[in-house]
Formats: C-alpha cells, structure tokens, sequence
C-alpha cells in the first residue's frame, strides 16, 4: 500500500491532518492482519508492565515496554492509572493501516496532558508489525494522548518520525480475537474519508455526534494493569 504522506498526526489544526493520508482508491483490499510477537533488544532491570483494556468487540491484551520507549510507556501507563481510558471512540481506524484513539469529547473536570519530549527509536523498531503501539505526533515533542494500533505490517509511512517509537504491542491472540473485529467501514477521517471529525469529536457535544452519525464505532470502555 503506497500512502502519500509520512505522519500519524493528532489535531493541532485541520491542515496537521493531511500529513499521513494514503491513496484509498488505488489500494487493495488488505487482509486481516496477521500479529507478530514484537520483539527487542530489552534494557537491563526494564520489566515489561501487563494492561488489559476492554472495549466493545473483546479484550485486548497490551504489553508495555519501558526498555522501547521510556517517556512513552510512562505516559501510556499514567492514563491507564489515571482512568482516562474510559469511553474512547476508536475514531481512525484504516483497514490494513492504523487505529487511532485518544481523542475525546469534553470531560468535565478533564486533566490536561502536556506533551512529553521524543524517546529515541531502537533501530530494529523502526519496521513498524501489526500490533505495534505508538503515540501520534503533530511534530516534534508532541506526544500527548493520541495514540494507535498497527492494523498491518510494513506500512512504509510509519516508523519515519521521531515521535513513532512504539512503546508496546497488543498480543497476537488480542490482535486476532478483537483488533480483527474493530470496525474499520468508516474509514479514513475528512476530508479524506467519511469518517469521524477529529475536530467536532473534541467540541461540545462531541459524543453525542459520535452516538448519532457513528453508531457503530468502536470503544475502548476501561483500562487497568494486571
């Protein structure tokens, strides 16, 4: 699959968005992916961390590694804690491609993340596997909470970014039993594709657009570590 652009981005501006958009209309139908068990050279005294996050097609089972990407497992395990999983549309998902969440409508009360600085990238991470997570960027240093699951492997935009350092992956039984289920029919986001505003996603009455012009997205409705 050819994408034309080399960046998952996260919404700082409409244009931010264009940056990581694959040619739809010329590609094949992709297959179901097909998980491989990540695998990397480990840090000595760096242990993996287990985080189970249910969401409306099954479990998925993650395995966080601080050894790949310190700054990035630390966040991803600080909104575990923090219980901000709770809820989240899987608002980007591209067969054969990504699934990206961490966009939310307003929260009462919500914390804000600030961005954490770039971890550097292991050069045998950078051939990004199906089941690979990582953080999106917009730019430089500008993790937050937007994240996504590979949907396949190869995919020659990612991996080219400093801010694509895969912080852990989801199992390869998870990847089959529930990633394989999430519904990718809506595509890709405008104006690229007829799926979900990232921008009205993150407005007042976000959610409710979500539930009346997706009613079938997918969730992510909790998260907690083994």
């Amino acid at each position: 699959m050819k994408w034309l652009m080399l960046a998952i981005t996260v919404v700082v501006g409409f244009w931010v968005w264009g940056e990581l958009r694959g040619d739809a209309s010329a590609a094949p139908t992709p297959a179901v992916p097909q998980p491989t068990q990540a695998t990397a050279t480990p840090l000595a005294g760096v242990s993996p961390a287990q985080v189970v996050c249910h969401t409306t097609k099954g479990p998925l089972q993650i395995v966080v590694r601080p050894d790949w990407s310190p700054q990035g497992a630390a966040r991803f395990l600080q909104l575990v804690d923090d219980g901000f999983f709770r809820d989240i549309p899987l608002f980007r998902c591209v067969a054969g491609f990504v699934c990206q969440f961490g966009a939310t409508p307003p929260r009462a009360g919500a914390k804000a993340y600030p961005a954490i600085a770039d971890d550097p990238v292991l050069p045998e991470l950078r051939q990004f596997k199906a089941g690979y997570l990582s953080f999106a960027g917009a730019g430089a240093n500008t993790r937050a909470t937007q994240m996504f699951v590979t949907l396949g492997d190869k995919v020659d935009s990612l991996g080219t970014q400093p801010w694509e350092s895969p912080f852990g992956y989801v199992t390869p039984d998870a990847m089959r039993a529930t990633v394989a289920q999430f519904n990718t029919r809506y595509g890709d986001i405008p104006p690229w594709g007829a799926g979900p505003d990232p921008q009205r996603i993150q407005s007042e009455g976000g959610a409710a657009y979500l539930k009346h012009d997706f009613p079938e997205l997918d969730y992510i409705t909790d998260c907690a570590r083994q």
